[in-house]
């Protein structure tokens, strides 16, 4: 089984560098990607939207950094402003795996963060009007 790490401490002993999530996740950029995602796809997407929609709504963070592979040189990076791009990558995975429990959730990731950009677009127009 495979795992993703959240990198929360850089503290520790070994530092990592960062790369876009494309670098590792989009077939188009990548070829070696869509090797590694049709022997990984499942886990690693599924735990990719899953920590999206906790890091969108709970930890509201700006950006995510994980840790695809033990062996991988660097981790990932997903900024904000891609976390709908980065679900919609995962979406259409499980579409095309004809897995659609998965797809309703993700759906719903997607959703709850619609909703909180909404929101905070409104607070940030009200705050200007007072």
């Amino acid at each position: 089984i495979w795992f993703l790490w959240i990198v929360l401490d850089m503290k520790r002993e070994q530092a990592f560098s960062t790369v876009n999530w494309r670098r590792y996740l989009d077939v188009n950029t990548n070829p070696r990607a869509k090797k590694f995602l049709e022997s990984r796809g499942d886990d690693v997407l599924w735990q990719i939207a899953s920590n999206i929609h906790q890091s969108a709504t709970i930890k509201k963070t700006k950006q995510l950094v994980l840790m695809i592979h033990p062996n991988a040189g660097a981790v990932i990076r997903i900024d904000e402003s891609e976390y709908t791009e980065v679900l919609n990558l995962c979406l259409t995975w499980f579409e095309s795996r004809e897995n659609y429990s998965v797809c309703s959730k993700i759906q719903k990731f997607s959703e709850n963060i619609s909703k909180l950009k909404k929101s905070s677009k409104s607070k940030k127009r009200l705050s200007k009007i007072i």
